[in-house]
């Protein structure tokens, strides 16, 4: 999981159950409601993402450390994007 994945799901999390959110609210919900992952694997993408200053964390709670209201995509939108877009290498960047 890259990080823009991780900040997406974060995303979702956060706009779905406000901020703070109880960890094991976050864990039933990204594990078992969104099917992002087993809890375990859940449990080490917060930690990645406490790591990465992305969330903090308060006794039993985490919170956004960024403007999670701001963003627009949705968590599987990230992926489609992924899978459908593709880039050639001879493409000059626009200025």
């Amino acid at each position: 999981m890259n990080g823009r994945d991780l900040l997406l799901i974060l995303t979702h999390l956060f706009r779905k159950k406000g901020d703070p959110v109880r960890v094991e609210d976050a864990i039933e919900f990204i594990s078992f409601r969104c099917r992002y992952g087993s809890p375990s694997q859940v449990r080490r993408m917060l930690t990645m993402a406490m790591n990465n200053e992305m969330i903090s964390r308060a006794e039993d709670s985490v919170k956004a450390e960024f403007l999670y209201n701001r963003q627009n995509l949705f968590p599987n939108l990230a992926s489609a994007l992924c899978d459908k877009v593709s880039l050639d290498g001879d493409i000059e960047p626009m200025f």
